[in-house]
């Protein structure tokens, strides 16, 4: 079966050319929608034990992510996602996956005192994949997650390399049902769960990437 090309644009629109009020008889191909997929923590995740340590999330916190790769499929066949829907085609991005902001969307900043806790901040929501896909029903996303170290500074300064574990691909894929309609956006919430995915291995963390789906809007 034939895959579709690396990139996906504006599919082909089809030239009207009229006679003495005929027409080809040849209807335009619809254009494409927007795939949009998000990614953020879980609001219940938010501790972990380093040896002996709980930690306590704080607006220093680090755990980066390198999202890239992404696809979404129809059956067999797929078409790629990229960052933004510009020109660049920018195939990837890194996320702080534990940065927290305040509940009304403003960055914590170096200069704000007040105490950082669940009921004042949320973890960060991040768009990793915006881009222009044919319209249709599709089945599956796929993408490469992956992380090198972890960077916890409550209660003491804390940095863990971060590995995949033995085995393990750095590309994922999940089910999910997405419908993409010509001229709309179609949004796809996933939610990580950053400390429950880490298990201690000798002297770094093995990220088994719990993940899951959230929610499919058509926007």
């Amino acid at each position: 079966m034939r895959k579709w090309p690396l990139y996906v644009a504006v599919w082909v629109l089809v030239l009207h050319v009229g006679f003495e009020g005929c027409s080809t008889g040849v209807e335009p191909s619809p254009g494409p929608g927007i795939l949009r997929v998000t990614l953020q923590a879980s609001a219940d995740d938010t501790t972990i034990i380093i040896r002996s340590d709980t930690s306590r999330f704080s607006r220093w916190d680090e755990f980066n992510l390198t999202v890239s790769q992404g696809k979404v499929y129809r059956g067999a066949n797929y078409a790629l996602l990229y960052a933004d829907p510009t020109t660049a085609r920018i195939t990837g991005v890194n996320v702080n996956i534990i940065k927290r902001e305040w509940l009304s969307g403003a960055p914590i900043l170096p200069t704000d005192f007040t105490e950082i806790n669940t009921k004042n901040s949320r973890y960060v929501k991040y768009i990793v994949f915006e881009s222009y896909v044919p319209p249709g029903k599709y089945d599956s996303l796929s993408f490469s997650l992956t992380a090198s170290e972890i960077l916890i500074f409550i209660p003491t300064v804390y940095t863990n390399p971060v590995q995949l574990p033995a085995g393990t691909t750095p590309q994922m894929q999940i089910p999910v049902n997405i419908e993409v309609a010509a001229g709309r956006t179609t949004q796809v919430n996933l939610e990580i769960y950053p400390f429950s995915s880490l298990y201690r291995f000798r002297d770094s963390y093995l990220f088994s990437r719990k993940m899951k789906v959230v929610s499919v809007d058509n926007l």
